[in-house]
């Protein structure tokens, strides 16, 4: 009898922690898709690069929701190298097929471009460093995620000169 209370306390246990992991994963993914439309978006299918102030940072760039725009140092101003759980904490500034980069005030528009992203689609750049939005923004106009050793490298945001700030 002993043995049978344990046996159905011990199914109702790893049942509850599977419904939980559950939950914890439908709400990641959630969270996930809710950064893909606050941080940025496409208006008419253009997705602008604007400028502008990041608490004591001054002047830099960010997407056209005011959300600070990052370079990767592994990236080396070549190619994408945040994917996978990477890319969940510092989603890149996607261009979606049909979809162009352009420049908004301030910006030189000369500096933006995409590059391929190993997921599928382009990442926009700016003088070849590919952009990325950081998860722990939690504001427009704030950069928590500057001068961050994270994910192997350090994050930095970028001036509209094309300089990046703190490297």
């Amino acid at each position: 009898m002993a043995v049978s209370r344990l046996s159905r306390r011990n199914k109702i246990i790893v049942g509850a922690v599977a419904v939980l992991a559950c939950l914890a994963a439908l709400a990641s993914y959630l969270y996930v898709r809710y950064v893909d439309v606050v941080r940025f978006s496409a208006d008419r299918g253009r997705i602008t690069v604007d400028a502008a102030p990041a608490g004591k940072l001054g002047p830099v760039l960010v997407t056209n929701k005011g959300f600070a725009l990052y370079i990767f140092a592994p990236d080396a101003g070549r190619h994408v190298t945040c994917t996978g759980g990477c890319a969940t904490a510092w989603p890149p500034l996607l261009v979606h097929a049909g979809e162009i980069i352009a420049a908004g005030p301030g910006v030189r528009p000369g500096l933006l471009g995409t590059a391929p992203n190993p997921g599928g689609g382009r990442v926009a750049t700016y003088r070849g460093w590919p952009l990325y939005t950081y998860l722990g923004d939690a504001a427009p106009g704030r950069a928590a995620g500057q001068d961050v050793d994270d994910d192997g490298g350090y994050w930095y945001v970028i001036r509209p000169s094309g300089h990046i700030v703190g490297n």
